[in-house]
């Protein structure tokens, strides 16, 4: 100590040599957030502009990514292959999202900025119940959870497999606008996945708990297009009132089923629904009167004369029309030829069918009946209904009455 400092008061001399200190641990906080900051897989571009509080949070965030994908895969194959997952993404028109049993985001893809407008680090470590709508964190708890929603489990598949709808938020407007997040509007996205388990390994203590996570595949429904928009030969476009009876259909449903457009006209879509799927079409109108939009699974459809069609619709309610009513515009897409078509499913297929003489007493090729009858037996035994009554089926055709379900929300 020289003379000058032994001069110096006490408190002053503690008061230089704390603030050496704070010095020391801020160069050395510094220096170690640097390091954990290269250490993020993220451009250079983004890592430069992170603070403290994001390196943190994206950091817990991709250990626990780590985690979870080193319980199925080695840790030495994890990360190959990004060039191909990113260009599946590009195809599938989609985004991954993978969400612990708390709801908190530990990974999604880049691509969700081109769908809601968000960015990946704006995401990543934070809640999905800060950006989702209040109305759907019971749905989303249920399925995040182990035992799952009855709604949310995917049809015909496991205990761990999930099918369900969100709404989220989207600063990107219909026209391509980016808004704040204050204005953002809300998105309906069809998410599709399973649950994963990481168990305990060597690389991890007794006293850390198993990490259960949900990884989804997340798809936006875009708006239907436009009246005057070309769609494909195979889709046809049909308008309904909340209830879902007809109002209009383009004329590409006369190919398709053979149904005449005036022939729809206040008919109910419940009288053109294959009898086993009219519980799943009843879950889907339920979605769309709250949500405002949805996607069915694909579904029967029938024919005019008989048989049916497999479809799948795409359903938007869209906003009051000047006569105080809204509408739903769906978009069906005809993903296969008529199939059974010498089968009457309805009573309105038969009558249909033997109006313009197209039943089984018409001139049908020996080969074909020989071909068909076993299926038909069967088919016939199983669904409990003949073809020569097809009233004994009338019972089963409307296991949902075309009534809505439940008021549409506007959100």
């Amino acid at each position: 100590m020289t003379a000058v400092e032994s001069k110096r008061p006490l408190s002053d001399r503690r008061k230089e040599r704390s603030r050496e200190a704070a010095r020391f641990r801020r160069s050395k906080e510094t220096e170690l957030f640097t390091q954990l900051t290269e250490q993020l897989p993220l451009p250079e571009s983004v890592r430069c502009h992170l603070d403290k509080a994001s390196v943190m949070r994206l950091a817990l965030s991709y250990l626990r990514t780590r985690r979870l994908l080193s319980a199925g895969y080695p840790t030495k194959h994890v990360g190959d292959g990004r060039q191909e997952n990113q260009l599946s993404l590009q195809s599938l028109e989609a985004f991954l999202l993978v969400i612990t049993s708390a709801g908190d985001m530990i990974y999604v893809t880049d691509n969700i900025s081109k769908f809601m407008g968000l960015s990946q680090v704006d995401l990543i470590g934070h809640s999905i119940y800060d950006f989702t709508h209040p109305c759907d964190h019971g749905e989303i708890h249920e399925n995040l959870s182990i035992r799952g929603s009855s709604f949310g489990l995917k049809r015909g598949g496991s205990l761990t497999e999930r099918d369900f709808f969100l709404r989220m938020k989207c600063t990107v407007t219909n026209r391509g606008r980016t808004v704040n997040l204050k204005s953002a509007n809300w998105k309906v996205v069809h998410c599709t996945g399973h649950l994963k388990l990481s168990s305990y390994s060597s690389t991890f203590s007794a006293e850390c708990p198993a990490l259960v996570c949900t990884m989804l595949l997340c798809e936006p429904i875009p708006q239907p297009p436009g009246a005057d928009t070309p769609v494909s030969s195979h889709m046809f476009i049909s308008q309904h009132s909340l209830d879902m009876r007809f109002i209009t259909c383009d004329n590409r449903v006369i190919k398709l089923l053979g149904y005449q457009p005036d022939e729809l006209s206040k008919c109910s879509v419940y009288d053109l629904y294959h009898p086993l799927d009219a519980t799943n079409m009843a879950r889907s109108h339920r979605i769309l009167c709250i949500m405002g939009q949805v996607v069915s699974g694909p579904y029967r459809l029938l024919a005019k004369r008989g048989g049916y069609v497999w479809v799948e619709t795409q359903a938007t309610v869209r906003p009051v029309s000047p006569n105080n009513q809204s509408h739903v515009v769906c978009l069906n897409t005809v993903l296969s030829n008529i199939e059974e078509r010498w089968v009457a499913f309805s009573f309105e297929q038969t009558k249909a069918a033997q109006k313009e003489g197209c039943r089984t007493d018409s001139p049908v090729p020996s080969r074909l009946k020989q071909e068909s009858a076993a299926p038909l037996r069967a088919t016939e035994a199983s669904l409990g209904y003949f073809q020569r009554e097809p009233r004994q089926f009338t019972s089963l055709r409307s296991v949902c009455p075309p009534t809505l379900i439940s008021p549409y929300m506007r959100t």
